[in-house]
C-alpha cells in the first residue's frame, strides 16, 4: 500500500511536469485561449495530474 502510494505520488509528479512544460513553451495568446494565465500553470498542472492518475 505504501509503495504504490509513492508510485501513484512519482507519476503524477512527472505527469504535471509535463502538462507544466507544455504550457511553458505557450506564449500569452494562446494561454489566453485556453483560460489560463501564465501564473497558473503550475495549479493547472497539479490538478490535471491529480485527475488524469488515480
Amino acid at each position: 500500500m505504501f509503495l504504490s502510494s509513492i508510485l501513484v505520488a512519482v507519476r503524477r509528479w512527472a505527469y504535471a511536469r509535463t502538462v507544466a512544460n507544455e504550457l511553458y513553451g505557450l506564449d500569452k495568446r494562446d494561454l489566453d485561449d485556453v483560460g489560463i494565465s501564465h501564473w497558473q500553470i503550475k495549479d493547472v498542472a497539479r490538478k490535471a495530474a491529480h485527475d488524469a492518475i488515480a
